[in-house]
């Protein structure tokens, strides 16, 4: 493949950027199949393009491993997931249908399907609605499908550092050792708002401004794992906490109690969520007997945890920069043809 000769670039190769590469590249297989049906897939102005070829797709990521936020740990026989806990069948669907050999998904265990919300006054029960859905081995077994069905369309390790528009279409610039151009005659970006607000600005000069000021907040998942018969007096998928409910902690899930397998026979797996200054605390100690104590109070169970591990992340800012740079970079997929911005 000539890399100064591709139909479709995708930059991103987390859940909407391999669903776009995928669908992209199931229709290729078809007659004058081009990627006008996957701009008419996406909501984007479709354009007339000439028929696909083969190996016409490249999908680029600097991280080294495709997904996104979806990461499956496993520690001393326990699954942690580092990203999103479970899958809704909605998201799960177009992903699925762009996969000529997906991975089946697993449902959740029956009594997962109720769970509780931490309020004031106490835990109140509540349905667990839409079920959630994994995979025997874990969330990351879905971007590992995906990794195998794109193969050498698939490039990771490779950070963008400019987008520009060019005759024909577009100018995609790679950093790294040696710098690398490709071109591509339709581009999807499919990268957090602030990584894609500061590549666009050749298309909306304002942009890079809005999309710098997009602030973010700590937040980290305390695991802990002990011993099955710790837990039996809870039931249900965990406890969601209330939102006039006062404190950092935001979720307790009883993983184990959700999935099978998320932990060894006669074992339990907790994974809590705690936001805000707490969890930028930087002494993970203090932050994992945070969770610990909350736990007990909210289950009315205080098990000795043999794994205590803790996993910190950040997340955007909803605020007014936020929702200013998304709105402009939807309105760059209906202000021309061939850039398609997924947000």
């Amino acid at each position: 493949m000539s890399d100064s000769d591709l139909e479709v670039l995708v930059l991103g190769a987390g859940g909407r950027g391999l669903t776009a590469a995928l669908q992209f590249a199931a229709a290729a297989t078809t007659p004058r199949a081009s990627a006008a049906a996957l701009a008419g897939a996406s909501s984007a102005a479709p354009t007339p393009q000439p028929p696909a070829g083969p190996g016409r797709l490249l999908v680029v990521d600097a991280a080294p491993a495709p997904g996104g936020a979806i990461r499956t740990q496993r520690t001393n026989g326990y699954v942690c997931e580092l990203g999103p806990f479970a899958f809704a069948p909605a998201d799960l669907a177009p992903l699925l249908a762009a996969l000529s050999q997906a991975p089946t998904p697993l449902p959740c265990l029956p009594a997962a399907r109720r769970g509780w919300l931490r309020t004031p006054a106490g835990n109140l029960p509540v349905p667990v609605d839409p079920e959630p859905l994994t995979f025997r081995t874990g969330n990351e077994e879905l971007p590992q499908a995906c990794r195998r069905a794109l193969g050498p369309a698939l490039r990771l390790g490779r950070a963008v550092t400019a987008i520009a528009p060019v005759a024909g279409g577009f100018r995609v610039t790679l950093g790294g050792e040696a710098l690398t151009d490709l071109t591509s005659r339709t581009l999807h970006v499919a990268l957090p708002a602030a990584a894609a607000g500061a590549l666009l600005g050749a298309f909306d000069p304002a942009l890079p401004d809005v999309a710098g000021r997009i602030a973010t907040a700590p937040g980290a998942f305390a695991f802990l794992g002990g011993d099955a018969a710790s837990t039996a007096g809870f039931a249900g998928y965990g406890v969601l906490a209330a939102a006039d409910l006062p404190g950092p902690v935001r979720e307790a899930i009883c993983c184990s109690h959700v999935f099978a397998g998320r932990a060894l026979a006669g074992r339990c797996l907790w994974r809590v969520e705690i936001a805000g200054p707490a969890a930028a605390d930087a002494d993970d100690e203090a932050v994992l007997a945070l969770a610990e104590r909350t736990l007990a109070d909210w289950t009315g169970i205080a098990p000795t945890f043999g794994l205590r591990k803790l996993h910190r992340f950040a997340t955007p800012v909803a605020d007014g920069a936020l929702v200013e740079a998304e709105a402009r970079l939807r309105e760059l997929s209906r202000r021309g043809p061939g850039l398609v911005v997924h947000v």
